[in-house]
């Protein structure tokens, strides 16, 4: 698989569709992976045609986040590297000027749910749900996770998810409404068009002001800008092959 082949962007008219693309491995972030993310959405940034960015994964899972067998073999420099251009892709994802909805086809592990989450808009399909394993490979949530769940749930159960490695099933994910529909597998890409359609009906101007607004209120990444060194840390002092011993995804 070429590097372009790692995230999939297809645009029709207002509308662009990105798709997670290592089905092999749960759609993690590899580093091939993360710098053709980064390149999407410089792409997205700078089209002033495209509305409205729906993302999904391929195969039967979202994204298992980082691709722990890659990260493993990093040294603490570069996983610092790493785990600040993380965190700023999540930023970045949060910020792009378009409405962005996340289609949750499967799980969504760690930071991939992060990622996810970080969209203005989710449905999920009834396979999925969250997990965040990070503390039992022993290192940190990254990618500023702490600040999406923190603003979406509150501080508290975010802890406890986190220190417990919680699953969060639809029927909690609806309840908590980190998503505003949960379907039938067959029934999510009908359920994204209804919203993308349902969006695309109404003005640009006034869903990008709304973002705006909604954004001095949200995520404050600068309090999370010291992930890249806790998850640098982390890995420095973790045991030798501690994470695949544990059964990375």
């Amino acid at each position: 698989m070429t590097d372009e082949q790692s995230v999939l962007l297809h645009r029709t008219g207002r509308l662009a569709r990105v798709t997670l693309n290592r089905p092999h491995r749960r759609n993690s972030f590899d580093l091939a992976m993360l710098a053709r993310f980064e390149d999407v959405l410089h792409d997205l940034g700078r089209d002033h045609d495209v509305e409205v960015v729906v993302l999904t994964g391929a195969g039967t899972a979202f994204c298992a986040g980082t691709d722990l067998h890659e990260l493993a073999g990093l040294d603490a420099g570069t996983t610092m590297h790493v785990q600040r251009r993380t965190a700023e892709l999540v930023e970045r994802w949060y910020r792009l000027e378009q409405t962005t909805v996340t289609a949750f086809n499967g799980p969504a592990i760690g930071s991939g749910a992060v990622l996810g989450l970080a969209s203005d808009l989710r449905v999920a399909a009834d396979p999925a749900f969250f997990t965040f394993p990070e503390v039992t490979f022993g290192i940190p949530l990254t990618w500023s996770g702490m600040a999406i769940l923190a603003d979406l749930v509150g501080a508290d159960l975010a802890k406890r998810w986190l220190l417990l490695g919680e699953r969060i099933d639809p029927a909690e994910m609806l309840a908590l409404r980190l998503v505003t529909r949960v379907v039938d597998g067959d029934g999510l890409p009908a359920a994204v068009t209804g919203v993308v359609d349902r969006l695309l009906a109404t003005s640009a101007v006034g869903r990008s002001m709304t973002k705006r607004a909604a954004r001095l209120a949200g995520p404050r990444f600068d309090a999370v800008a010291t992930d890249s060194y806790l998850g640098a840390l982390s890995v420095a002092l973790r045991p030798p092959g501690d994470y695949l011993d544990r059964g990375a995804r």
